[in-house]
């Protein structure tokens, strides 16, 4: 589910866990529910994450009919290779499995680690991620679509009273999640103080991102001095505000966007030259081309920030991948 503008969910109306312990598992020392912990564990990972592994323990939780934690200290290999079976049965994809199994692989991690469980159900070597198809195109957008799509926004008729400005901020908005490879959540958080510059280099700090700690990329010089010449024409059309991408309707002008805002407008500039796609067709597409242009696999890893389905996401940029990026090799749209 999609936050809507202006709306800020609190976590704490999810709880990830909603079973209650027998005493005996109860830790000694914080006196916290499985529930309470789980939050204090999780409570700088961003609400979309947070709302995948809850989805993805409760979805197990069925399946098994847990209904205390000593049900999946009893887990044997065998009864967790079903479980990825069942998941295979439904057809679901290998990555979709991967990420479920990880992010469940996650809650008992912790639950283990904080005195929840005795014993970590899927502390296996037997349980190993499914093979996804290398090479895989789905979800990437050729540089044809890319040309198409900001064609396409010059002749869409927007609100003739904010028509200019939306064109210049959606054509910003595909510029910047296709030359960073950003995260629709990671846009629509974007501030102007998140912009700098990093001696010769132009970066930005995204201070909302799936790990929950900021993370800096680097910013492509067009992509910059475009941003700069967006944040001049927002001023001189009186709309001081702190975000990059702001919102333009008319009930909140300037306010901020939410991630299905950025969303939105993606998926209307693909309907323009008749595609159906998401904001995330960006991010695959900025991925796929760094790879067939001959970027090492590490580096390009590094900086799409998504090492692997099977742990917690870990970033880092020093000078040197400043001075050669992977945008620096993608072509300028």
């Amino acid at each position: 589910m999609d936050v809507k503008e202006g709306d800020h969910p609190d976590s704490t109306r999810n709880p990830l866990l909603n079973v209650n312990p027998p005493e005996s598992l109860k830790p000694s020392g914080s006196g916290l529910n499985p529930a309470e912990a789980l939050e204090l564990a999780f409570q700088e990972y961003s609400p979309n994450t947070r709302r995948a592994y809850s989805r993805a323990f409760h979805q197990l939780q069925q399946w098994a009919e847990i209904r205390e934690l000593r049900d999946l200290e009893s887990f044997d290999t065998l009864k967790l290779l079903a479980y990825k079976q069942k998941m295979r049965d439904e057809g679901r994809k290998p990555a979709t499995i991967n990420l479920h199994l990880s992010a469940v692989r996650k809650i008992c991690a912790v639950l283990h680690e904080i005195g929840h469980l005795q014993k970590n159900p899927f502390d296996t070597r037997l349980i190993r991620t499914e093979r996804v198809a290398e090479g895989s195109q789905k979800g990437s957008l050729s540089l044809a679509q890319l040309h198409a799509m900001i064609d396409a926004n010059e002749k869409i008729e927007y609100d003739r009273r904010n028509t200019n400005l939306l064109k210049i901020r959606n054509a910003l908005l595909l510029k910047f999640l296709y030359l960073t490879a950003a995260r629709r959540s990671e846009a629509a958080n974007l501030k102007w103080e998140d912009l700098h510059q990093d001696g010769e280099f132009q970066v930005v700090i995204l201070q909302h991102t799936k790990s929950g700690e900021p993370q800096k990329l680097k910013l492509r010089k067009e992509l910059f001095e475009e941003l700069q010449s967006w944040q001049t024409t927002l001023k001189e059309n009186r709309i001081n505000c702190e975000w990059v991408f702001p919102s333009l309707s008319f009930r909140t002008r300037g306010g901020k966007m939410s991630g299905k805002g950025v969303n939105d407008v993606i998926s209307r500039l693909g309907a323009a030259i008749g595609l159906k796609i998401s904001a995330h067709y960006l991010r695959h597409t900025a991925i796929t081309l760094a790879l067939e242009l001959g970027e090492p696999l590490q580096k390009v890893q590094s900086y799409a920030r998504h090492a692997s389905a099977n742990t917690t996401i870990r970033y880092y940029h020093d000078q040197q991948f400043l001075e050669k990026n992977p945008t620096d090799r993608l072509p300028m749209i």
